[in-house]
């Protein structure tokens, strides 16, 4: 794995701008953050400029290890550090959050990252559902994925810690639920963690291969950068609304036609991502320690933004963080199904970074996982994490060729039960 080597001078430096109470600190319950490379280089820029550092942050203390970045913070200031990292490394400022430092210390070597990684199942070899895709891609509508974005930008800030994000979450659960409430293999549950969001499960049990599972998600948190207040107003109609809305619709689209899968499909939506992709770990921390056999995972992060300089619809996230066989798939998919005519879709890829979206969160477990992208990441909507993100400045057909593809990437890899068509049958 190539990585760029992060300057220990730097990160002293950090610690010396960041500054706060070293007596709360210390009473103050402590978290491990890890951060990445891309990160690590972004900070050296802020740094120089002396722009975007918390005055009120607490110090933390970094070390260098296998060229990522640990140090442990207060946990209180947790989103004063995420909006930080967003504001100084805007394209790249991901990071993990774990409980111990021998958990971070662990994540800074884990072998899921290295060249050779094998994983324990395999994906389908060949494309074999077109009648079933066809079918499926003919019902997907762009101004259902813009109604729901509407409805949850209708919440404000769904920040994880806040009765609003939890309300956005119950709603989430009551839409999924009234999509498949005639299906007696489908289910919704709310998954508790120790904040006040739930994230959100909807599960199609496999009917012959119900053990093997396929996961396609999206967050359902928003932030705002502002440092005083990230609770203030941040619609996230695109970060990540639309990502939950294009999960909605290919749950929708799925329910309409009666597809009914060998392996399980889980719907997900995450709760605090934007914290250190916290909600999305201890879904993939659990799923890993009951030994749940996760053959991919597909995240829907910012789904709806036609930037005038991006050339092509999707762009498939090509980093040490995603799994090169599971984009080599999608790219099979849309040459197979997105080549021309009504559904046709342009691709290419873009350069991520550690930790950018809950994909991570998967593959740091051992499952494949990618991350279609609305742009390439140099050329990140502007206006996320801002009361600016909001549905007018999105596209229904940029988001509905999302929905395409997740709906693809899940019939594919969950594959029709018996040569049937459809549940209905």
């Amino acid at each position: 794995m190539k990585r760029m080597s992060c300057s220990k001078t730097i990160l002293t430096a950090l610690a010396m701008l960041l500054v706060g109470s070293p007596c709360t600190y210390a009473q103050s319950s402590r978290l491990w953050v890890v951060t990445g490379d891309n990160a690590a280089a972004a900070a050296q820029r802020s740094l120089a400029s002396r722009q975007s550092v918390a005055d009120d942050l607490v110090a933390p203390t970094f070390q260098v290890i296998n060229g990522m970045s640990v140090a442990d913070i207060a946990e209180k200031d947790l989103d004063r550090f995420s909006n930080w990292m967003r504001s100084a490394c805007p394209r790249c400022g991901g990071f993990t959050v774990h409980a111990s430092r021998e958990a971070a210390l662990k994540e800074v070597d884990n072998p899921a990252y290295k060249p050779g990684f094998r994983y324990l199942a395999s994906l389908p070899e060949t494309l074999d559902q077109q009648s079933i895709v066809s079918r499926a891609l003919d019902r997907v509508k762009g101004d259902k994925i813009l109604s729901t974005i509407t409805m949850l930008q209708g919440f404000g800030t769904r920040h994880f810690e806040t009765s609003k994000g939890q309300e956005a979450a119950e709603f989430v659960r009551r839409e999924w639920e009234s999509m498949g409430q005639e299906r007696p293999d489908f289910t919704v549950a709310l998954f508790s963690h120790g904040w006040v969001q739930n994230s959100v499960i909807g599960t199609i049990r496999g009917a012959s291969l119900p053990d093997e599972i396929v996961v396609i998600g999206a967050h359902i948190d928003s932030i705002n950068k502002n440092k005083e207040n990230p609770k203030e107003n941040a619609p996230g109609a695109d970060d990540d609304a639309s990502g939950v809305a294009v999960v909605t619709e290919a749950l929708r689209v799925l329910m309409e036609t009666g597809f009914k899968p060998q392996r399980t499909i889980k719907f997900m939506a995450y709760s605090a991502e934007e914290v250190g992709l916290r909600g999305s770990a201890e879904i993939a921390d659990r799923y890993s320690k009951e030994g749940q056999k996760v053959i991919a995972a597909l995240q829907l992060d910012m789904t709806g933004f036609n930037a005038d300089r991006s050339p092509r619809d999707i762009y498939l996230v090509n980093d040490d963080y995603t799994s090169p066989e599971l984009n080599g798939f999608l790219t099979k998919l849309l040459k197979e199904y997105n080549h021309s005519g009504a559904h046709a879709i342009t691709h290419g890829e873009t350069k991520g970074c550690y930790a950018c979206s809950d994909h991570a969160s998967w593959t740091r477990n051992g499952i494949r996982a990618a991350w279609p992208f609305e742009a390439p990441l140099e050329g990140i909507n502007p206006y996320i994490h801002t009361s600016e993100d909001v549905v007018s400045k999105l596209d229904a057909t940029k988001a509905a060729r999302f929905a395409k593809l997740a709906i693809e990437f899940v019939i594919e890899t969950a594959k029709g039960v018996d040569g049937r068509e459809s549940y209905r049958n």
